[in-house]
Parts: structure tokens; C-alpha cells; sequence
């Protein structure tokens, strides 16, 4: 939880792109540097929420997960490209989107991975389900309800490359996802 002026906070979101099958075949389509995208509230150093898989060696079931850059998935491939970036927010949007992530972690059984909206995303057409979203899909939407940043689009079009377009983030650290604690200790 970083303060920078009175009534600001930073949140962060994490980029990554693994050699997963499914990232793989997310970045042969798009040609996206980066195919996952994570929130974070609490610093570089985790937790950050996303919807991935639950479990670190098997790609289903996928869900609401929690992740961090020093455990899980990311332990197991601490060599995958990712970028982490900064986003100054008031007072009130950071107490919003704490109090949205608790919510829906506490509730995160009853969420599951978008697949068939990811897959509609790809040919542009938006496939929003109820309790279902992937990534990228679920990073934009917090952003567009907390008032922290629009991308003008759709959440259930948005890819996690969209993120680089938003002028308000600032990059942090840009390299291995194994070497984020060292770089923004």
C-alpha cells in the first residue's frame, strides 16, 4: 500500500506472458507482447488478483485466483517476460476497489474463467457472462466501475496489451517476472 500525496494511493498492474499453451496461442493470434494481466493493490510484492489457473501445474479448473511475483505459477517460471506498472488513484477509488476485491474473493468459488469470452474476444465481439471473466477482461472492468482509468472500450474486448495505451500508468519494471522484488526494492 504506497501513499504519494495526501489523498492518493498507487495500484499496480502486472503483465505477463508465459509459454503456457494458452498464452502461446494468445500471442501467435494477437502478437501481443504481454497475454495476462493481474491487479494489485498492495505493492510489487503481491497479492495481485486476477482470473487464471488455480492450481500452478494444471491449467483447469481456473478461476479468481490470487497470485504473486515470488510464489505459485510465477516460482515455477520465474523467467517469463512481464512488465509491472503504477497507477496514482484518490483515496476513494482504492478504498472502492479493496472493498470489491474482498468482496469477491471471499465469493471466489462462485467465479470462473471467461473462456468463451476470451475466445469472443479475440474476433472482437464482447461475450460478457455473469460471474465468468478472464484476465484482462476482469482488470479492465475494476478499472472502468472504480474510476481509476477507461480504456474506451468494451472489458469483455479488452487484451492485456490494451493496458500499455493507458498514458496515466508508469512503468515500474519491465524484464523477468523472478527479477520484480529485486528491481522495485
Amino acid at each position: 500500500m504506497t501513499t504519494q500525496n495526501q489523498g492518493t494511493r498507487t495500484i499496480y498492474l502486472l503483465l505477463t506472458r508465459s509459454e503456457t499453451y494458452f498464452s502461446r496461442l494468445i500471442h501467435h493470434f494477437t502478437d501481443g507482447e504481454y497475454t495476462h494481466a493481474s491487479l494489485g493493490l498492495e505493492g510489487p510484492q503481491g497479492p495481485f488478483y486476477s482470473f487464471a489457473r488455480k492450481n500452478p501445474r494444471m491449467a483447469l479448473p481456473a478461476g479468481l485466483i490470487q497470485e504473486r511475483a515470488d510464489s505459485g505459477f510465477f516460482s515455477l517460471h520465474p523467467h517469463i517476460p512481464c512488465c509491472l506498472y503504477a497507477l496514482t488513484v484518490s483515496e476513494d477509488t482504492y478504498r472502492f476497489l479493496c472493498r470489491k476485491l474482498r468482496m469477491m474473493y471471499a465469493h471466489r468459488e462462485q467465479y470462473h474463467y471467461n473462456l468463451l469470452g476470451a475466445l469472443a474476444c479475440f474476433f472482437r465481439l464482447p461475450l460478457a457472462r455473469r460471474r465468468h471473466k478472464f484476465c484482462s477482461e476482469f482488470v479492465a472492468e475494476l478499472l472502468y466501475e472504480s474510476g481509476a482509468a477507461e480504456l474506451g472500450k468494451d472489458p469483455a474486448l479488452t487484451r492485456p496489451m490494451d493496458f500499455c495505451r493507458l498514458k496515466t500508468l508508469q512503468p515500474i519494471h519491465q524484464g523477468e517476472v523472478g527479477a520484480l522484488a529485486e528491481s522495485v526494492a
